[in-house]
């Protein structure tokens, strides 16, 4: 078995370095929901070029979170207890309230559930290292319709001035342009593992090398 999970992690990586040479630029930051961005970094062998990897953040405080963007409020990052989280109905509901992961918490408002990491250190060494690495004028945003989203936020997130960014959902919001529909998730309620189920609606290599430099953040 030893053998041949290492055979399958030098293919993986073999695949990721050859991705890489299609694509135009590696030097671009990816703020997302959940771990789609770490999967897109880790299909083309980039660094991480973003904090927003392996983790969670709610739908309510993302889109809020993006309506009020800034390296500032990035910064301002503090820790709380599971019993003290806003989402603790959500986090009972799909069976991760007893799991002992940290949750951070952004000036006091936007939740950060870091279902990836051991501890708070950890995670908060790792998030300030990776806010260094951001790069205002290279953003790609991305969102999808889980974790407590209602559809009004698709709209909301059309409406952001962010120049680079998409929506995975379930259903159709016609006239939105960053949305985009999967149909292998019609009437389910939401997307999931959307970073390998988008591949006939969604190129990430077209996506990247069109990216529009953010010129006003």
């Amino acid at each position: 078995m030893v053998k041949i999970k290492f055979a399958r992690n030098i293919e993986k990586y073999i695949k990721s370095k050859i991705n890489r040479l299609f694509i135009n630029k590696d030097d671009f930051t990816i703020i997302s929901n959940n771990c789609w961005g770490t999967f897109i970094y880790k299909k083309y062998a980039i660094p991480y070029q973003s904090p927003f990897v392996n983790l969670v953040v709610f739908a309510p405080d993302y889109i809020e979170l993006l309506e009020n963007f800034s390296l500032e409020v990035l910064h301002k990052l503090s820790f709380i207890e599971h019993k003290d989280s806003k989402h603790k109905d959500e986090l009972i509901n799909i069976g991760i309230y007893e799991t002992n992961y940290p949750i951070g918490i952004l000036d006091n408002k936007y939740e950060l559930h870091f279902i990836h990491y051991e501890s708070k250190e950890d995670a908060e060494n790792k998030w300030r290292k990776r806010i260094e690495r951001i790069n205002l004028n290279k953003l790609i945003f991305k969102f999808s319709d889980g974790d407590k989203f209602e559809s009004s936020m698709a709209a909301r997130f059309d409406k952001l001035k962010f120049r680079n960014k998409v929506c995975f959902t379930s259903e159709e919001y016609k006239g939105l342009n960053s949305v985009i529909t999967l149909k292998k998730f019609k009437n389910k309620g939401r997307v999931r593992d959307e970073w390998k189920n988008s591949r006939k609606e969604f190129n990430p290599t077209v996506f990247i090398n069109n990216i529009i430099v953010n010129d006003d953040l």
